[in-house]
């Protein structure tokens, strides 16, 4: 989802969006190649990259949900008749949804409130397959544990941290008015705590679902979690590959991720010298 009222986004805030399409190469295309998912469903395409990604596959019905605020993606795929895109928010589109998918993406509104009942409404009306995997991005530093908001007054009140617009510095729990990432965007004013952050919604959804998921976080790129809905001990066996294959980008990608968060100024010169780290 793109943020609302046209933010002009930074350098930090595009590379936020960009990390999801890193993963999608290296988790879900793949397994859409090796498992012949056949119903897919994205929620929150901003500017429909990933879309593009999985439409290259005809096997697949792909149906995307996104308020359509910087792209009009119906325009887009009207010409591929297998993207149905619908236009809305998740929370008011997935209650009107009947069919059930082999694979969720969700990179939509990054808080509890939305990522809990995102998940809520898909379990409650069987919107995933049993074999079926969810990813969810943003499972790590900054949202992880911090609640955005793209829209405040789209989430109820008692669910709603207090905010401000101001940006966000790695082991602070305070905002500053200084620079900071992300700071054109709403967000709590302190990290951690109950009901806030992407992965708190995820671990209170899998408390009350004990033993009908699996669930691994893959490191970096602000977080992938990929959470696998339970079927038989046969396809729970295929999914140990997913998770090895995450443990084997974890230890891979670790120098990477040690390196920009230590030594931001080393990583980014890197950068700048090398191209994209």
């Amino acid at each position: 989802m793109p943020p609302a009222g046209g933010v002009t986004l930074g350098a930090g805030q595009r590379e936020n969006f960009g990390q999801m399409e890193n993963f999608a190469k290296s988790f879900v295309v793949p397994l859409l190649a090796k498992r012949r998912w056949t119903r897919v469903c994205e929620i929150g395409a901003r500017l429909g990259g990933i879309t593009e990604l999985l439409a290259m596959f005809p096997s697949i019905a792909l149906t995307v949900i996104d308020p359509c605020l910087d792209c009009d993606l119906k325009e887009k795929f009207a010409g591929n008749p297998h993207v149905t895109v619908k236009k809305g928010i998740s929370l008011k589109v997935l209650p009107e949804l009947h069919n059930a998918f082999d694979c969720i993406l969700i990179d939509g509104d990054h808080n509890w409130y939305t990522v809990y009942h995102e998940l809520k409404v898909i379990s409650d009306r069987d919107l995933l397959k049993r074999g079926g995997i969810v990813f969810l991005h943003d499972v790590e530093w900054p949202w992880g544990r911090r609640d955005m908001y793209y829209q405040p007054e789209m989430i109820p009140s008692e669910y709603r941290h207090s905010w401000e617009q101001k940006g966000v510095v790695r082991g602070r729990r305070e905002l500053t008015d200084r620079g900071g990432f992300c700071p054109a965007y709403c967000k709590a004013t302190c990290e951690g705590g109950a009901r806030n952050g992407v992965l708190t919604a995820i671990e209170d959804f899998l408390r009350e679902h004990k033993d009908e998921y699996k669930f691994f976080r893959v490191r970096g790129d602000f977080g992938l979690g990929i959470m696998y809905h339970r079927k038989n001990f046969r396809e729970d066996l295929k999914f140990l590959t997913v998770e090895c294959q995450g443990v084997a980008y974890n230890v891979f990608t670790w120098p990477k991720r040690f390196t920009k968060v230590h030594f931001p100024s080393a990583f980014s010169l890197a950068k700048s010298l090398f191209g994209r780290a």
